[in-house]
């Protein structure tokens, strides 16, 4: 009997190396204390052998069920380092997985794709593949702290947090998903072990940096739009159209759309996630004032990129190399079919000069690229649908 004991020991030691050990042990464990209750159930009724019976016949069965979801779900998480030669075969083990999740849940908008493949391209400069990554994990951990300010119920301690508390407190306030948070998770231990030992080839560094550029990239999108909610919230631009007159509304907003792009990334579904928000908080608390705010379609929006487009030519043409005379030297000209808006103020904001408007100028023109094929097909299929 000792011997027997000792050997169920060692074999228990052995399955808890690893979580797919841990829950064969557990159900081991379990199924059998059933069995045995069953077995020498003879002081039981038939009615109180009914139950354990059916739990010996059902068990089985949804533990294949349970099973088969952590295979194809989280097949990566069954395993400890201990099941490979070495530890780094098991990290990258887990980094083809976490590349797998994050490649099939990429919800990120056409504009933060080419963003994205931007931001991939400036890493090739790096001698050392590491520094990729090592800016990526920096720009998550930036990200998270930034998408804080704007969660309500997230405590303002926040800068001396590890980045893993950050992702949990995030997750309790609702800002961050499950399954984002696991991610940003694994990657964050990914690349720490990657930054820290010099094993790892080139190759996996980069792949793991082209993840977290995939992650940041979710990240600030949900900051942008946590942030654009509360300007709706608190700015006196998107108020002071209740001044206005009935029929100016709509080219209230256009311009204050115009002003307002590059604060969201000249991303119209950040602005239009962050604006339908808005407006369901509205419509229970203020229903009159939500019916009066005017939310732009994709015609229109592209229409205020191209206005935009023009008024950074405008100013650009009035550079000199003394700069401009003053700040009404770069306001805005508003179109004389938009009507008298009752406000005006600087196109360029931060970066008040020749290069801020040139790369303002680029990062418009690139939400243009981006919105113009989608809005064409949009409109091809409303016309296919009228046929």
């Amino acid at each position: 009997m000792g011997e027997e004991m000792k050997g169920f020991g060692d074999a228990a030691k052995g399955l808890a190396k690893n979580p797919l050990g841990i829950i064969a042990l557990f159900i081991v464990l379990v199924y059998g204390f059933a069995a045995l209750v069953t077995t020498f159930s003879g002081s039981l009724s038939a009615s109180e052998r009914l139950p354990l019976i059916w739990f010996l016949v059902l068990f089985p069965v949804l533990v294949l069920t349970v099973f088969l979801w952590l295979v194809s779900r989280h097949g990566g998480k069954l395993y400890g380092p201990a099941d490979f030669r070495d530890e780094e075969n098991y990290i990258r083990m887990q980094l083809r997985h976490l590349e797998t999740k994050v490649g099939v849940a990429d919800e990120a908008s056409p504009l933060h794709i080419e963003q994205r493949r931007t931001a991939i391209a400036l890493e090739a400069p790096h001698s050392d593949a590491r520094l990729a990554i090592a800016q990526m994990r920096l720009d998550v951990e930036k990200e998270l702290f930034l998408l804080s300010r704007y969660t309500p119920g997230v405590s303002g301690e926040m800068t001396g947090w590890p980045v893993r508390r950050h992702i949990e407190e995030l997750q309790k306030a609702g800002a961050l998903e499950p399954d984002l948070a696991n991610n940003l998770a694994d990657f964050v231990a990914i690349a720490n072990s990657i930054v820290h030992d010099s094993s790892f080839v080139e190759k996996d560094a980069r792949s793991a940096a082209s993840v977290g550029s995939s992650l940041v990239a979710k990240i600030r999108r949900k900051r942008l739009v946590a942030a654009l909610e509360r300007d709706f919230d608190g700015h006196l631009l998107w108020h002071a159209h209740r001044h206005r007159p009935e029929g100016a509304t709509k080219h209230y907003f256009w311009s204050a759309v115009a002003a307002t792009l590059p604060e969201f990334g000249y991303d119209f579904d950040v602005y239009q996630e962050a604006a339908h928000r808005y407006m369901e908080r509205m419509r229970a608390d203020h229903p009159q004032e939500a019916e009066r705010f005017y939310i732009l379609p994709l015609d229109e929006f592209e229409a205020v990129l191209e206005f935009r487009e023009r008024e950074l030519q405008r100013i650009m043409k009035t550079w000199s190399y003394t700069g401009w005379k003053d700040s009404h030297a770069i306001e805005w000209h508003w179109p004389p079919e938009w009507g008298d808006l009752g406000w005006n103020g600087p196109i360029l904001r931060e970066n008040v000069h020749l290069w801020g408007a040139e790369e303002d100028l680029m990062l418009t023109r690139a939400a243009l690229d981006s919105y113009r094929p989608r809005l064409l097909a949009e409109r091809n299929r409303k016309r296919s649908t009228a046929r």
